[in-house]
């Protein structure tokens, strides 16, 4: 089953690198509307999660159509993704503006790296096509499909394309401090639901979620920059990357205070983006703990 699951992925991707950009991803928009109505589990949760963040602000209807819209765009996003291999400098700085790039460009001046903070948010993967751009491979963090191996070579190998250099989580800390010592940057994802046991309860849209506390720790260990970085989409075929200012870390001398309140900092920085484009977070993920059912259409 999965080598059969690999084959359908290789064969979809082969299919929509041969169609016109265009139609490919009216094609992935429509698929993410479609899966919006079939897959009721992540329909669910999606919609659950966007009552516990935006309930008391917004009506019914529009987190329905943030839901839907959400879906859609996950859609596009698994299009643009399978054709990442097809992309090169050129096409990217053709269909991404970029935004920051020279003030973050100054930092690695400083020859400390530097730490991206990032989210699943708008296309997050089409990211790492900034290593062509600045001439050097970005570092990401990613956990491995052990229960798919096949998948797990084929999306790294595609990352890689991009211009990603993927490490494994597995003692991931030692990795990426040499790496920030020889100046690389690295990018760390900070929305998905930590462990109880290894995450710090932080609030993100007013309730307590578990956060990952790795980047806190290493910004405060290595002295590099934390950039918050984001991909928002732009119309249909259109990206902006928003390469925002490094944020002013908290420094009190109590480790374990500043490593909460920095985790704090940076869920309140994504929070902020999501609130300005609700429909390109990744609303399909439990993020929060579930204590109660909450009702939804």
């Amino acid at each position: 089953m999965a080598y059969l699951l690999y084959l359908l992925l290789k064969g979809f991707s082969l299919f929509t690198n041969l169609l016109p950009e265009g139609f490919a991803l009216w094609l992935g928009r429509q698929l993410g509307k479609m899966i919006f109505y079939l897959d009721r589990g992540h329909r669910k949760v999606a919609l659950e999660n966007l009552h516990m963040a935006l309930g008391e602000e917004k009506p019914e209807k529009e987190l329905y159509a943030i839901a839907q819209r959400t879906f859609q765009n996950l859609g596009m996003m698994v299009i643009e993704f399978f054709r990442i291999p097809r992309l090169n400098k050129e096409v990217f700085e053709k269909n991404v503006s970029v935004e920051g790039l020279d003030e973050a460009l100054k930092l690695l001046e400083k020859k400390k790296g530097a730490l991206l903070l990032l989210g699943h948010f708008g296309n997050w993967e089409l990211m790492g096509l900034m290593s062509k751009v600045i001439g050097n491979p970005i570092i990401v963090i990613a956990k491995p499909m052990k229960k798919n191996k096949w998948v797990d070579q084929f999306i790294t190998k595609i990352r890689n394309a991009a211009g990603l250099e993927v490490i494994s989580n597995v003692m991931a800390s030692r990795k990426v401090m040499q790496a920030l010592s020889q100046n690389r940057v690295v990018g760390i994802l900070i929305d998905q639901r930590a462990k109880r046991s290894e995450g710090i309860w932080a609030d993100f849209f007013g309730r307590k979620a578990p956060t990952t506390p790795g980047l806190a720790v290493l910004a405060m260990k290595t002295g590099a920059p934390v950039l918050p970085v984001f991909m928002v989409r732009n119309g249909f075929q259109k990206h902006r990357l928003l390469i925002k200012e490094p944020l002013e870390l908290i420094r009190t001398g109590h480790i374990k205070k500043d490593v909460e309140a920095n985790t704090q900092l940076f869920n309140r920085t994504l929070e902020s983006m999501i609130r300005q484009y609700p429909d390109q977070w990744f609303w399909v993920h439990q993020r929060w703990e579930r204590k109660k059912k909450v009702h939804h259409r």
